[in-house]
């Protein structure tokens, strides 16, 4: 049952979204053949397919016959265009966090950049130093 059920949309496919559907003009051709042989005797099937699908196609009084042959005239049916949906994306940072350290300050005096202000300070008399 699988397998009728996949052949019988496999056939939905081909004939439905490709040109697959012009074989069934197919008899067409061979009637239309059949009738130019019946006209001219010498016709092989070579010569009627070189007249009808190589050469170009003079407006003649069997010109919508020849119209009608398979793969003369495109039948758009159907078109199928897949569309593809990507799977979304989801962008995330791992959030790392580093251990906390305690540091020991070694360097507690006057920072480099007030040196400066201690060193260059105003004379203080000697009873204040005293004092």
């Amino acid at each position: 049952m699988k397998k009728a059920t996949a052949i019988i949309l496999l056939l939905v496919y081909l004939f439905g979204s490709t040109d697959a559907s012009q074989l069934l003009k197919f008899p067409l051709l061979v009637e239309h053949f059949q009738k130019h042989k019946q006209e001219n005797a010498h016709t092989t099937l070579f010569s009627f397919l070189k007249h009808h699908y190589i050469d170009d196609q003079p407006f003649d009084d069997d010109y919508l016959q020849d119209m009608q042959l398979p793969f003369k005239t495109p039948d758009v049916i159907c078109m199928t265009l897949p569309i593809l949906v990507p799977a979304p994306v989801t962008l995330f940072t791992p959030v790392i966090e580093l251990p906390r350290e305690d540091y020991q300050v070694v360097n507690d005096g006057t920072p480099p950049y007030r040196l400066p202000d201690v060193l260059l300070q105003p004379p203080k008399s000697v009873s204040a130093l005293l004092s």
